[in-house]
């Protein structure tokens, strides 16, 4: 799998809302292959399964601690098959076990909107607003980075990163 940085700014936790145009990066950890209708379930047992099986530990190096949900795979719109990954930024290079996966976030335009409050019902209401909005999505790679601002008292931000055609 090609991992290689693209054209695009580095990703910075600073942006709270626009479009932004960002570099491709991995991301390793754990995935399972989801839909519209068992969604929630499904990545709410993935969450488990990340932190159950010490992901962090397991991969040794990465870029730093911040944690990446990355949607991909999409069979459709959001309503057909799509893979979620939960995991860490990696090197192209980085030795990955077997009992993980690599996904590559596809370098490109997305559009960013912050989740901050209360969690999961924040994080929902933006997805739902994503959902219902004109946005022209690619379907390639959407992600949430869940970085310092997420562990910051009464903050918990998530930064959602919605792939879009321009």
């Amino acid at each position: 799998m090609s991992c290689s940085n693209g054209a695009g700014a580095e990703q910075s936790y600073d942006v709270r809302a626009g479009l932004e145009a960002f570099e491709g990066f991995c991301v390793a950890g754990v995935s399972i292959v989801t839909d519209h209708e068992r969604g929630a379930d499904d990545i709410n047992a993935l969450w488990e399964r990340f932190f159950s099986a010490q992901v962090g530990q397991a991969l040794g190096e990465r870029a730093d601690d911040v944690i990446y949900a990355v949607y991909s795979d999409y069979e459709g719109d959001y309503t057909k098959p799509y893979r979620v990954t939960i995991g860490y930024k990696v090197a192209a290079d980085v030795c990955v076990p077997d009992t993980l996966g690599v996904v590559h976030v596809q370098a490109g335009d997305y559009a960013t909107m912050a989740a901050q409050g209360p969690q999961p019902q924040s994080l929902m209401s933006v997805w739902e607003a994503v959902w219902a909005s004109d946005l022209d999505r690619s379907y390639q790679t959407d992600y949430e980075v869940y970085g310092p601002r997420f562990f910051e008292d009464g903050v918990h931000e998530v930064l959602v990163c919605i792939g879009v055609n321009l």
